[in-house]
């Protein structure tokens, strides 16, 4: 028997085993995928116009210096405060890396992003959940307490927040940082921060990371690349451990020429937003309750768990994925991708026979 380490005797569920394995389980494909936040359809991509092929043969530069450089001059900072890693999932486990050790203590809200407390169970930590609160917002006062209760290494916090949309302004962020303790990090998740206008959106704050991915606003979800804003010292200690050439040449290119064409970007956000706000309303004439989102996302809130479960149940039998968070505190609630699929009559209908009690 394999003598595996002592924190990880226990199962750790991966809570995003993909499309694939759900079509294993189901006996039937799934071809319409609005679960995942994934970018919808938008025309000519700027990584149409690249030939990746010319580079696949070769090693991409670990420090992926070309794309820190530019992403710097986007955020009105310097190079040393950026690093490159293999999306943004990549960065919150170096994090985890990087401040914890087995049995240190972890804060987060219960029922957010549920990756991070994949990974964080999987590095050995102990996790302190706070609930958020009855408006489904992060308790950023809840939060401060446990970390000085707990005295946390760590403080995860999702911002906009998956899965319910929700999002704090800079300064309510800032006012947060300052009222936890100042050896305590901040990982702050910002993979949705496109699809929100703050005008600090460059700044660095102290012992924070700012994670954020050209997954969503980018349309690089296959690709795997992200990026994080910190201070020098940290990001210089985060090459020191981050894996290398773990961000492909491919990947360093196809963001590169993203950067390169801020007005494509800008008309997907604008697309998503108008796919997510259509879709809010008209989940909302359904007379659902559906939350206000900053991201890319509709998260919609049913009263029970088992009503949640009845829909994307259905809407699995139809070939479509939706997201029902994992969580206890979250599993009553359906994410949904703004996505013109989400926008068809079939598609709605199920909401409706849902309402009118026909599930």
């Amino acid at each position: 028997m394999a003598n595996f380490v002592p924190h990880l005797q226990q199962p750790i569920i991966n809570p995003f085993p993909g499309i694939r394995t759900l079509e294993q389980q189901l006996g039937h494909a799934v071809p319409t995928r609005i679960g995942s936040n994934e970018s919808p359809p938008y025309p000519a991509h700027p990584v149409a116009q690249l030939n990746l092929a010319d580079c696949a043969p070769y090693y991409p530069d670990p420090y992926a210096r070309d794309l820190r450089q530019q992403l710097a001059e986007r955020w009105g900072t310097t190079a040393e405060c950026i690093a490159v890693d293999a999306g943004a999932d990549a960065l919150l486990l170096l994090f985890l890396r990087l401040f914890c050790q087995v049995g240190d203590a972890v804060v987060l809200t219960a029922g957010s992003y549920p990756t991070f407390p994949y990974f964080a169970r999987g590095c050995g930590v102990n996790l302190f959940e706070c609930p958020y609160t009855d408006t489904l917002q992060h308790d950023l006062t809840a939060l401060a307490a446990a970390a000085e209760q707990h005295q946390a290494k760590l403080v995860y916090l999702a911002n906009p927040d998956n899965p319910t949309g929700s999002v704090y302004s800079f300064a309510e962020i800032a006012a947060f940082r300052a009222r936890l303790p100042s050896d305590t990090f901040l990982l702050l998740d910002e993979a949705y921060i496109d699809f929100y206008q703050d005008s600090e959106q460059g700044t660095i704050l102290p012992n924070t990371a700012r994670v954020r991915t050209f997954s969503k606003a980018y349309a690089l979800a296959g690709m795997r690349v992200a990026y994080v804003l910190a201070e020098p010292e940290v990001i210089a200690k985060a090459d020191q451990i981050r894996i290398q050439f773990a961000v492909s040449h491919p990947a360093q290119l196809a963001a590169l020429a993203a950067l390169a064409d801020p007005a494509w970007s800008r008309g997907l956000v604008a697309h998503s937003i108008a796919l997510r706000d259509r879709l809010a309303q008209a989940l909302a004439q359904l007379d659902y309750h559906v939350l206000p989102s900053a991201t890319n996302f509709v998260c919609v809130v049913l009263p029970q768990v088992e009503q949640a479960q009845a829909i994307q149940h259905r809407l699995w039998q139809d070939g479509i994925a939706i997201h029902r968070p994992p969580h206890p505190a979250s599993a009553h609630l359906l994410r949904i991708s703004a996505h013109p699929a989400a926008l068809t009559e079939p598609f709605l209908a199920v909401f409706a026979a849902a309402q009118a009690g026909e599930l």
